[in-house]
């Protein structure tokens, strides 16, 4: 196997292992045992296959293969999520806010217009 595909292993195991720790975080906040439990468990064996991987003649087992899988698998939502999110945060910036700021730098005369325009412009109202 590649030495290539060993460190993307490890970087895979690494970053589940550091998502695991996340939710426990969250389960502890929460006062989620069994959450808890599930997360630490996951921790430790994502760590457990870092620590094999960092060895000398790895060698892929059936069970690091499916726990990459699963690894692979969370890793590529956390990234839709944030994808999701910044495309969000995008739209939010083109279609918001630089309209409205270029509309204050185009149309006011002076700080006062700015400032009123940005008062009247600058709202978020309540969809309840």
């Amino acid at each position: 196997m590649d030495k290539s595909y060993i460190e993307l292993f490890k970087t895979l195991a690494q970053s589940t292992a550091a998502s695991a720790e996340q939710v426990m975080d969250y389960d502890r906040e929460q006062g989620d045992e069994a959450g808890l439990k599930t997360a630490t468990t996951m921790r430790d064996d994502f760590q457990d296959l870092v620590d094999r991987l960092n060895g000398t003649e790895y060698m892929l087992t059936k069970s690091d293969a499916a726990k990459l899988l699963v690894g692979a698998m969370i890793m590529v939502n956390q990234i839709q999520d944030r994808m999701k999110a910044f495309k969000t945060s995008l739209t939010g910036y083109q279609t918001d806010l630089i309209p409205k700021l270029q509309q204050i730098i185009d149309e006011s005369k002076d700080d006062d217009e700015a400032n009123e325009m940005a008062n009247k412009n600058f709202i978020i109202e309540n969809n309840n």
